[in-house]
């Protein structure tokens, strides 16, 4: 059996691979116990000398990824285990006076505490560009290109970029070539509302031509930007107010004015436009239109989503009270309503000046009995006895062309019953 072993290849075979590796073991450990072998991929660290670079006021723009291969040579026992973590490479920044590429020579150190010599580095130096980092904002100006139209009905603002302006960041002497930036749109056909078309942008030198650049190197604030071409419609809008202080049985209806402009032209995109019929102004109240101020002005202010088209900055409402007198009564009805429960109220004045205003035949015909003082309890909250004075409302009844103008108040007396 023994024979036949030995005459196996299969096992002649294997013997000599454990006898092979049996020799090489005792040379490498007894015989030839130094060596050298070869760590790839060991990353180069540029900015191990940032002191330097700092002073300068210089950052890497090209080369920070530079990586090499380094013969070492030791125990063969450990520099088996040897990776590209345990070693440093660094280039010798001596020679970097300010912006530019420079090829720099490369060091290596043992960057653990394993026992290794370093016996070559390849390549054994690389190119690195530097330059200072710096920030410029440009104007994003817009290119159309095409035939489009805006129906007459319709008008046209000046168009304009979203954003209007971007930062750009990037080496200073590729940042200093860059004057603008622009953004090109096609548009045709017709437009009866505010365009807005997206692409992106494009840096151009001082000579109007394109900037190429690498985003690794020059980063923007944004790279696409909007051209705006705001369309609004225009449409003329009736002026509109209403009354407060109205006395009762007043009918404004006879009331006389004019009002100045009688309608503005006001413009917004359709979809706002579409929800208005006037402009409403406000309030005018009858008590202070008088003799002398028989005019009430009101500023322009529009709803959101409306900008006035023409200048007008002012509404007037002109009430015609040329056949108009005022005249002045001593009124003596002086009514109280709303008593509380449990107390008595009384007017500590038997009369009452107030002043009216109507058509001449109106005023004359009106006598202090025809003219009624009311104070309305309901307004202030009664508590406790004493004087309180309360604003009073006077009134014609049956006199629809006449009333009242100026403030009124009443001083009573409250009592428990």
């Amino acid at each position: 059996m023994k024979i036949n072993l030995l005459k196996n290849k299969r096992v002649i075979f294997a013997v000599s691979l454990v006898l092979s590796f049996v020799l090489w073991l005792v040379v490498s450990v007894f015989l030839r116990p130094i060596g050298e072998t070869v760590v790839s991929g060991v990353g180069v660290n540029v900015n191990a000398q940032s002191g330097i670079l700092g002073e300068l006021g210089l950052s890497v723009i090209e080369g920070a990824e530079n990586t090499v291969n380094v013969t070492i040579s030791g125990q063969r026992s450990v520099i088996g285990g040897i990776s590209a973590e345990d070693i440093s490479i660094s280039p010798s920044l001596s020679g970097v006076t300010g912006a530019g590429t420079y090829t720099l020579e490369l060091r290596a150190s043992n960057n653990s505490s394993k026992e290794f010599e370093i016996v070559n580095i390849s390549p054994a130096s690389i190119a690195v560009k530097f330059d200072k980092y710096v920030d410029k904002t440009v104007k994003v100006e817009y290119v159309i290109n095409g035939e489009y139209n805006i129906p007459d009905e319709y008008i046209q603002e000046e168009v304009y970029t979203d954003p209007k302006y971007i930062t750009i960041t990037g080496p200073e002497r590729d940042i200093s070539a860059i004057e603008k930036a622009i953004v090109r749109a096609e548009l045709t056909g017709n437009y009866e509302e505010t365009v807005y078309a997206e692409g992106d942008i494009i840096l151009v030198d001082e000579e109007g031509s394109e900037v190429q650049y690498s985003e690794n190197e020059i980063t923007l604030s944004a790279y696409t930007a909007k051209i705006v071409v705001p369309v609004h419609r225009t449409v003329a809008l009736p002026i509109t107010f209403e009354y407060t202080n109205i006395p009762e049985f007043f009918d404004t209806a006879n009331l006389k004015y004019s009002v100045s402009p009688e309608e503005i032209v006001v413009e917004g995109e359709d979809s706002i436009i579409e929800k208005f019929s006037d402009i409403f102004v406000g309030y005018v109240d009858m008590a202070e239109i008088t003799l002398g101020n028989p005019s009430v002005k009101f500023g322009v202010s529009l709803p959101e989503g409306l900008t006035v088209r023409d200048d007008v900055e002012e509404i007037s409402i002109d009430f015609d009270l040329e056949d108009y007198v005022e005249s002045q009564f001593n009124a003596n009805q002086i009514r109280i309503i709303n008593v509380p429960q449990n107390y008595s109220v009384t007017s500590n004045s038997s009369r009452v000046a107030v002043k009216f205003i109507g058509p001449k035949e109106v005023i004359n015909e009106i006598s202090a009995k025809d003219i009624v003082v009311q104070v309305d309890l309901s307004t202030r909250e009664i508590t406790q006895t004493g004087q309180y004075r309360i604003k009073a409302e006077v009134f014609l009844p049956g006199g629809e062309n006449a009333w009242a103008v100026g403030d009124y108040s009443i001083t009573v007396t409250v009592k428990e019953k």
